[in-house]
């Protein structure tokens, strides 16, 4: 349940945005008081969980009044979409339309990895709490957030998968599956290994988990090599 007002909703795309409040101040004294709202927001959901904030102690971190919060924000949901906003932009961006290009190498694949959990790292602490949040908050729309951020992860793969096939590099396969199967391979090694530890992973920890994923796509994709494929290599 929100603490006022209704569930926010959230837009189509690969990064969904919440939607954005009534603001009465535009003037530059109000746009930093709801960045200040926002940084607190982040902080506060980092560590205590989306079930444990309350907008209390959002207000007390920032510095300001309940009041105030009201003037930009309509719900704690509200504002927890928003300050998750930016890593799920990052995540995006770093798996973004045609980085994995039409190569299937597996050094490519390794680099690409990299990035993504490079990006996932750097905002470990709220990306854990959105996919908790999913677990836990059926009720705010929260679910719904993380499998549309999911579903445009596989969906990008699916296609690539498919490109690959229309270039003879592959064999036919229920590639929506396996997009998904792929997918669940660096998901799940992100969040039980990036996201649920105290300490951050150092960068050569990064390159260790990526290269076991990437090492499952490479592998995963040589099965379905077509033989003609295979002759020329």
């Amino acid at each position: 349940m929100t603490e006022r007002g209704t569930t926010a909703e959230t837009a189509e795309g690969p990064a969904p945005a919440p939607k954005q409040p009534v603001r009465r101040g535009k003037n530059v004294r109000g746009l930093r008081t709801r960045q200040e709202l926002l940084d607190a927001a982040l902080s506060c959901f980092s560590e205590y969980g989306y079930a444990r904030t309350r907008i209390s102690d959002i207000v007390f971190r920032a510095g300001v009044s309940q009041g105030n919060f009201y003037r930009h924000f309509e719900s704690k949901t509200e504002i927890f979409l928003e300050s998750l906003r930016p890593s799920l932009d990052e995540l995006t961006l770093s798996t973004g339309r045609g980085k994995l290009g039409d190569g299937v190498d597996l050094d490519t694949m390794v680099a690409l990895t990299t990035s993504y959990l490079t990006s996932y790292t750097r905002n470990r602490h709220i990306l854990r709490v959105m996919r908790e949040a999913a677990a836990t908050s059926a009720d705010d729309g929260f679910a719904e957030l993380w499998l549309q951020q999911r579903g445009s992860y596989v969906e990008r793969t699916a296609r690539w998968l498919r490109r690959l096939h229309a270039q003879g590099r592959i064999a036919a396969t229920d590639f929506d599956l396996l997009a998904d199967v792929l997918g669940s391979t660096i998901e799940q090694t992100a969040y039980v290994h990036i996201g649920l530890p105290a300490e951050a992973p150092r960068p050569e920890r990064v390159h260790e988990l990526a290269a076991a994923v990437a090492g499952v796509w490479h592998r995963s994709l040589n099965v379905l090599e077509p033989p003609a494929a295979a002759e020329q290599a």
